[in-house]
Formats: structure tokens, sequence, C-alpha cells
């Protein structure tokens, strides 16, 4: 019966995604047939102009599977990693890292000069804080679980204090505020190849380095101890996976922005349909976080809501569903009952 009801949620998220996908890349103001046959002109050398299906909604697709695999991903690492429910990449700060790490890209104009500035910073900044909160929660050579959330919100609340006052330092500077609100709000407008190349490479590496480690990771939820007496090397499995982590969310950040919340919630969802094990739990992650993510563009864009972005969406649905996590302590059964 547990198999049963796995099989159809991943047939329901399979299903879902190619879907999406279809619709992302045929829907637009530009008749398909018109877009089909421009796009196979210039697959053939016939053409060289530009094309909405190849320049635009091709690239933006990637961009939508990229991110909801990296996040919720990187959730679920965190989560089994940390042995807490509530550890995601927006509790923990890294998100936050990340991005006052490309604003003062924007603000130094690095990005005009270095292609790759932004995911650099990005990545950069995300292991950073990372590190910080981890180092931090530690007492006695290993991290204080009960301590890992306070120092990650506060850690958090730190670093958006510095960004807001960084803002409005600029805020005269008209340009470079709206750049840097549409980036915040975590958009996928007006993605391009550009972007496919900031963010595939950092999500290709970090969700394969996760699934290299999925054993690992879900020995690691026994305790270091444990994990120690099991053969693994913990140091070392833990400082790579902090890496993993960091790309994911560095190419996520990269590409569209930031996005609250959506690394936290729907780790949770998928392991009270399948179980905590890893093995199962990072492919279905990828495959129901691209999907998820993808119907919420879509979503946006069938009826032209301008006014919220992605961002935006997860971050209300999230902060509420945050709550109710706080309030139960069903999810910690779910996380370690195997």
């Amino acid at each position: 019966s547990a198999r049963r009801s796995f099989m159809k949620w991943k047939l329901f998220f399979g299903v879902s995604l190619c879907l999406c996908s279809i619709l992302i890349l045929i829907s637009g103001e530009t008749p398909w047939a018109q877009v089909w046959k421009n796009a196979w002109d210039r697959l053939n050398g016939t053409s060289h102009g530009w094309n909405p299906l190849l320049d635009e909604r091709l690239p933006r697709l990637l961009v939508i599977l990229c991110t909801g695999a990296s996040l919720a991903v990187a959730g679920a690492v965190m989560q089994s990693l940390f042995q807490n429910p509530l550890a995601s990449p927006n509790v923990l700060g890294i998100s936050c890292g990340g991005g006052l790490m490309v604003i003062l890209v924007f603000i130094l104009d690095w990005h005009l000069k270095f292609p790759f500035a932004i995911p650099i910073a990005a990545f950069t900044g995300a292991l950073l804080t990372l590190l910080l909160v981890y180092f931090l929660s530690r007492s006695n050579g290993e991290v204080q679980l009960n301590t890992l959330i306070l120092t990650g919100i506060a850690v958090s609340s730190l670093l958006f204090a510095i960004q807001s006052a960084i803002l409005y330092a600029l805020r005269d500077q008209w340009a470079l505020i709206q750049t840097l609100t549409e980036w915040e709000a975590g958009s996928t407008l007006d993605r391009n190849w550009k972007h496919v190349h900031m963010q595939m490479p950092l999500t290709l590496i970090g969700l394969a380095g996760c699934w290299i480690y999925h054993r690992e990771i879900d020995i690691l939820a026994l305790g270091e101890e444990e994990a120690r007496n099991l053969g693994v090397e913990v140091n070392k499995v833990r400082w790579r996976l902090f890496l993993c982590v960091a790309l994911l969310i560095g190419g996520a950040i990269a590409s569209v922005g930031i996005v609250a919340f959506f690394g936290l919630i729907l780790p949770h969802v998928i392991r009270y349909i399948q179980g905590p094990s890893n093995r199962v739990l990072i492919p279905f992650c990828i495959l129901a976080g691209s999907a998820t993510f993808a119907s919420m563009d879509l979503f946006l864009r069938i009826f032209e809501i301008h006014a919220l972005s992605i961002g935006n969406i997860s971050a209300i649905l999230g902060g509420m569903c945050f709550l109710l996590l706080l309030r139960t302590k069903i999810t910690r059964k779910v996380l370690y009952n195997a």
C-alpha cells in the first residue's frame, strides 16, 4: 500500500513536470506555429534572428527546473545533516549571506567586468554563512541542535540588517535599487542563456555530490558518534556536503534571486510520502522540486499576476507553513522514524 501510494505521487509529479514544461515552452504572445517555424529555420541555419522559444522560453524553463531541484535537495540534505526538521537555507541565513554578497557585486559593478562574478559571490556568501552558523552552534566539539535554529535566525537577522542599511544608503540610485528589488523578489522573468550558464554547472555538481553521499547522509542522521562507529569519515563528508549545498543555493540565488522557505516545506511533504531514506528522497526532491517550481511559474503566467513573483508567493505560503511546523512535533517523527 505504501509503495503503491509512492508510485502514485511519483507519477503525479512526473506528469505535472512534463505538462508544465510543455506549457511553459508553447505559451506566449507569439503564435506557436510561427515560433516553431522560426526556431526550425534557426536550427537549419537559414535564419539568425531572435526566437522566443530558443532565446527566452527554453533558458527560462532550464532555470526554473534547476532552481526547484536545487532548493528542494539543499533543504532535504540540511535537515538530515543537522538532524533538525526546521533547518533550511532561508532559516539558517544561507540565502541572506549569498544575497548580501551578490548585492555587493551589483554595487561595485563587478558583474559588468566579470560575467561569473554573481554566481561566485552567491556561492561564497552561502558557504561562509553556513560555516558561520555551524561553528557558532558548536559546543564541546559537537553541534548543539537546540541552538542551531536560533543561531541561524540571529545570523540571518544580522545579515538582513546590513543589507537594509546598504540599500538605504544607496536610496538615491534609483536604477540600482530597482534592479536589486526585482532580483531580491525571486523572479523568473527575462531569464536567458546567461542565467543558465551561471546556474547549471553549480546545480549539476551540487546534485551529483549530494547523491554520491546519500548513504552517508542517512548514517549521519543517526549522530556523529554512531556514524564514526559505522566507518563514516564525518568531517570530510560534512565539509563536502557543505560545499554541495552552497553550490546549489549559490546557483539558485545567482539566477533567480532569493526564494524563501521553498527548501523547508517541500522536503517535509516528500518525507511524509516516501520516508527519510535519501536514496529515494534526493531523486524525488529533484522531480517534485522542479515540478512544483514550474507549476508556480506557470500559474503566475496564465493568470498574468505581475504584482507578485515566485519568491513572494513562496515566502508567504512558506512562512505560514513554518509557523505550523513550530507548533507541531509530527515532523520530527516523520524525519527520523525510518
